[in-house]
């Protein structure tokens, strides 16, 4: 399936100041919608954490104006206009709200409720405002609804094809009534709707206001030059790109239900001022629920071409049109009812690795190493002392990938994140659940090594329960896997929860990397550990200095800083003979082999194999199963696990045709190959012991 949004026709110029000016209208009644549900909203993850975005559309879907809100929700909203086009046709009417979270339509999770209002003008549907905002719950078998062990859409929510909650601005009793009596927090959701409501009313206000100031003909035709402004900045940014084709692969490391991985394979091909980004060569949909849709797979390759090609001009639909994206029915990029969809947007947030790792090549500078993905974290229970129900949900972040010339950012939402808070304070929890904060801090060593080291850190928050028990549910990608990193640059710690009960520390995600409903009790401590962002660049040409730095601030163990950077602390200096001596032999026990063209990628249930050598798995002090990272200057790593091969020549590493479109080398070219550092394991010891896990 092909998604391409095509060039529209030019639009008459227009005063440029004027355009600016009711751009800049636009985004402002945005923004004050945004307000309203920030000040009205009952639920902590709206006004709280603004788990919400607020956007403008034309009547055919394409986005005409955003403020700095999340892009992953707006983005696939464009399909939902299309959805409900084809449902309602012209039945649609001014004072209409209009929802749906069809995951098979708009490839998130159900949580996040897509509402349209559409704005009429001398009788014509004009504009459409968008809300889309995460319900803390819409039903399903498990508390917050998000479940990792979902094995399909029916246990996982109340699943809303396009239908009006009001029309023609009175409200739809029996649909919302049915809806609020299949979601736990009734009262609460009912609350938040509400405040929903009254943003739309708001906005509706507002933009009558520009329509009447700067006359409705003229605001469409400014909207149009914007997008067609942007349209053309793309297409500009895509032609400095060097044409061909790029690719790349990343991993997620379960489906909640088994814990193998499943790769993420994306084709880009450039080709004057336009992209193709193909998705089709991905697993299949699986069994748990880490499937998505089309629209998972055009917001993955809009959100990274964007944030690398363009990301200082607005966001609206003109920027995505010199882009094509591809997926095939059947994959987890277009996965078919009933599969189970609730985990999706890790999904996307992984694509979106995987669209930057491969055009890295083309464009190494501002191409960034993997960062922090999306988590959700539930704890859910009964309150004894107020006997009601509760679902806690947080959602930390953890450190951003390094990129040329800087390191990455501790615990900083990323550039696909949004203008929504990624720490809900803890104090907010503390007034409203039976928990106690204990500490939020960074965590030691939890950024990728690298001459430029990842985000340091990630974030590390520990929550007491002090009354009653409840179930801990954590579903993050990756959770077993270090983020990667580029150009040699080692990965970041994956996420992780722990659970400690007196003594004993226990790491409830060891099965699949996923936590489901694992029972808590009075006393217990829930850690929470966040990932950390990937390096860029060989680790051991990164400054001593700086490297003595991160120690003397607690980033980064002397261990670490021996270990990955070669850089030997002594009395709270650089030893410099020390160091280069370490460096040098670091340096010489790096591990390369000769590339051999073959002609399929070595593939075991669709995820890499790489075949070794007995000698070179010494070399490697590797095993059958271990995970390895083949390493070329020109991107990041191309992980796959070892098969040893008795009967292959010591030197060589037979390479398939995706790899070697990966790696960018030819055949006979030597790469660097290295057992998988995965800093988790060294943070918990023999803790982390996972069976067959990734």
């Amino acid at each position: 399936m092909e998604t391409d949004l095509q060039k529209s026709e030019p639009t008459t110029l227009l005063d440029p100041i004027k355009v600016e000016v009711i751009h800049n209208a636009l985004m402002s009644f945005i923004k004050e919608m945004r307000h309203t549900i920030i000040r009205t909203s009952f639920g902590p993850n709206l006004r709280e954490r603004g788990d919400f975005s607020c956007a403008l559309q034309a009547p055919d879907g394409e986005l005409v104006a955003i403020y700095q809100d999340n892009p992953p929700h707006i983005v696939p909203t464009v399909y939902a206009v299309r959805s409900v086009r084809d449902r309602f046709g012209d039945d649609i009417q001014p004072g209409d709200i209009i929802l749906i979270n069809d995951p098979y339509i708009l490839g998130g999770h159900m949580n996040d409720v897509t509402h349209l209002y559409p704005i009429f003008a001398g009788g014509s549907l004009i504009l459409w405002i968008v809300i889309r905002f995460h319900y803390t719950d819409i039903g399903g078998m498990a508390p917050g609804s998000i479940s990792p062990d979902a094995i399909d859409v029916f246990q996982e929510g109340f699943r809303i094809p396009p239908v009006k909650a009001y029309l023609g601005g009175k409200s739809n009793h029996a649909f919302l009534d049915t809806l609020f009596a299949n979601v736990r927090g009734s009262e609460e959701r009912k609350a938040d709707f509400m405040a929903l409501v009254a943003s739309f009313w708001t906005g509706d206000r507002r933009l009558q206001e520009i329509l009447d100031t700067h006359g409705t003909e003229s605001v469409i035709r400014c909207s149009e030059v914007v997008r067609d402004r942007a349209e053309r900045r793309m297409r500009a940014a895509i032609t400095k790109l060097a044409d061909g084709d790029y690719a790349y692969e990343v991993n997620l490391d379960s489906d909640g239900i088994e814990s193998r991985w499943i790769p993420i394979r994306v084709k880009a091909r450039i080709e004057g001022d336009s992209m193709t980004v193909d998705f089709s060569d991905s697993a299949p949909s699986v069994a748990g629920p880490l499937n998505g849709s089309e629209a998972s797979a055009a917001c993955a390759a809009f959100v990274a071409v964007k944030a690398l090609l363009d990301p200082i001009s607005a966001i609206n639909g003109g920027s995505f049109r010199p882009i094509r994206v591809v997926t095939r029915p059947g994959t987890i990029f277009q996965a078919l009812p009933p599969a189970p969809t609730c985990c999706s947007q890790d999904l996307m947030f992984r694509g979106t690795s995987a669209v930057i790792g491969a055009l890295a090549p083309a464009i190494p500078s501002p191409a960034v190493a993997d960062h922090c993905c999306t988590a959700h974290h539930y704890m859910s229970g009964r309150d004894p002392e107020t006997g009601k129900p509760f679902i806690m949900y947080d959602a930390p972040i953890g450190g951003t990938g390094a990129v040329q010339g800087h390191d990455g950012n501790d615990v900083l939402a990323g550039f696909e994140r949004g203008d929504h808070s990624r720490i809900m304070p803890m104090e907010v929890h503390e007034t409203e659940f039976p928990f106690l904060a204990e500490f939020s801090e960074l965590r030691v060593d939890s950024g990728g090594a690298g001459k430029h080291r990842g985000g340091l850190l990630g974030i590390r928050r520990g929550w007491r329960m002090v009354r009653g028990s409840a179930t801990v549910t954590d579903l993050a990608e990756p959770s077993f896997t270090p983020t990667h990193g580029l150009l040699g640059a080692h990965g970041g710690a994956p996420n992780t929860t722990l659970v400690k009960r007196g003594d004993f520390l226990m790491v409830p995600a060891l099965a699949t990397g996923k936590v489901v409903r694992f029972p808590i009790r009075e006393g217990d401590l829930v850690q929470i550990l966040k990932w950390g962002g990937g390096g860029y660049g060989d680790p051991l040409e990164r400054d001593p200095q700086a490297v003595l730095e991160d120690v003397e601030q607690g980033f980064v163990s002397r261990q670490s800083a021996a270990e990955l950077y070669g850089v030997v602390v002594s009395g709270g200096e650089v030893d410099e003979r020390a160091t280069r001596q370490l460096r040098e032999q670091l340096h010489a026990q790096r591990v390369y082999l000769t590339v051999v063209a073959v002609n399929e990628d070595t593939l075991r249930d669709h995820a890499r194999l790489w075949h070794l050598a007995p000698e070179a798995a010494r070399q490697l002090e590797v095993g059958d199963g271990d995970v390895i990272e083949c390493i070329t200057p020109n991107t990041g790593p191309l992980r796959g696990r070892v098969r040893i091969r008795p009967e292959q020549p010591a030197e060589q590493l037979p390479t398939g045709p995706f790899a070697l479109q990966v790696f960018r080398v030819c055949a006979g070219d030597r790469v660097w190959v290295r057992k998988m550092f995965n800093p988790m394991q060294t943070e918990l010891g023999s803790a982390w012991t996972p069976s067959g896990s990734t």
